[in-house]
């Protein structure tokens, strides 16, 4: 899930290796990490839903030739 970073912190996605998170930024962070990030250094980022477009452009008739 994505999430706006919003104080500087260091943590670890998979409990592994560790990485800083920049204040002001965007990032895509697991769900291990969302757990145990510091408190109110992060806020997810509601995602639009996406619209497709089903717009009918046509009736389904071919189109007359004008020859």
């Amino acid at each position: 899930m994505k999430y706006k970073i919003l104080k500087t912190f260091n943590g670890s996605q998979d409990g592994r290796f560790t990485e800083t998170f920049e204040a002001g930024t965007e990032a895509e962070i697991s769900d291990y990490l969302a757990q145990c990030a510091p408190k109110g250094s992060i806020e997810p980022i509601k995602e639009q839903p996406v619209i497709e477009n089903k717009a009918v452009t046509s009736t389904g008739r071919g189109r007359k030739s004008s020859k």
